[in-house]
């Protein structure tokens, strides 16, 4: 029957692009496979990628393979250009007058990325007081090798709305964020660094729609964040502390002195 519209899931993959002399690994949820290629890890989450079939969190040719399979069933396959990247466009490379980027305070350099009326492009080619730009996506024209596994098919609301809110606060681990539903409410616990995230009012804003949009069922979300109260210790409480310790040190002075004693009368007999 596969996967329906709404369904969440979580999924592992690596994105390979090829081309006729090698094969460069784009994107990836293994952190392993990720150092060997290079990429960036420092400050990047790797775990399996929540994904709620139908909304795009995928792009589509991967989604129709993914709604076919499994649990715990791994797939790979290739997808042409046009499912990928896009294919070359002649109509993506556009000569500029050097003036011109000047007067946009743009410095070009062979090699080197620029942005243009929203565009991105590279720089190719620069002479004459011109400058080549190729607009397409760097992997346009290139096949994509997926391996995609479909780790787990989550069916518990309280677990699909803890990977959910992980969505959007990717920093907060799993294992922090507690859920439970209890009628037509959901209570979140969550650590206290939330308040030290950037923009964090607008983030559970964001994540609030998501739950009205998947769960009809809830109509409350409550955010607990416990944070405990360091008092300073009272006088008294010192004292007692204070007169451990000097029970402790004259107890371990005394265990010294009684070792002491009893090796003086052994070296007498």
């Amino acid at each position: 029957m596969g996967l329906q519209k709404g369904e969440f899931v979580l999924i592992n993959y690596t994105l390979t692009v090829l081309d006729d002399t090698q094969e460069k690994v784009i994107d990836t949820t293994y952190k392993e496979v990720a150092e060997k290629a290079g990429l960036k890890t420092e400050n990047v989450v790797f775990e399996p990628e929540l994904v709620i079939i139908g909304e795009g969190f995928v792009i589509k040719p991967i989604e129709d393979v993914l709604v076919e399979m499994n649990e715990n069933e791994k797939r790979e396959f290739v997808l042409e250009p046009s499912q990928a990247f896009g294919e070359r466009d002649p109509k993506n490379i556009v000569i500029l007058p050097a003036r011109e980027l000047s007067s946009r305070g743009v410095i070009p350099r062979v090699g080197e990325e620029v942005e243009i009326e929203g565009r991105r492009g590279r720089v190719i080619r620069i002479g004459a007081g011109r400058v080549t730009i190729d607009f397409n996506h760097p992997f346009a024209g290139k096949k994509v090798k997926v391996e995609l596994t479909l780790e787990k098919i989550l069916k518990d609301d309280a677990e699909k709305i803890r990977e959910l809110f992980h969505r959007w606060f990717r920093n907060i681990p799993k294992e922090n964020i507690k859920t439970e539903i209890a009628g037509d409410t959901v209570k979140i616990e969550v650590p206290t660094s939330i308040f030290l995230i950037e923009n964090a009012f607008t983030l559970l804003s964001g994540f609030v729609r998501d739950v009205q949009r998947h769960f009809e069922n809830i109509n409350n979300v409550e955010f607990v964040a416990k944070v405990p109260i360091e008092r300073p210790k009272k006088e008294e409480e010192k004292k007692g502390e204070a007169a451990k310790e000097e029970s402790k040190e004259s107890s371990a002075g005394q265990e010294s002195a009684s070792q002491e004693s009893r090796a003086e009368a052994k070296e007498e007999q």
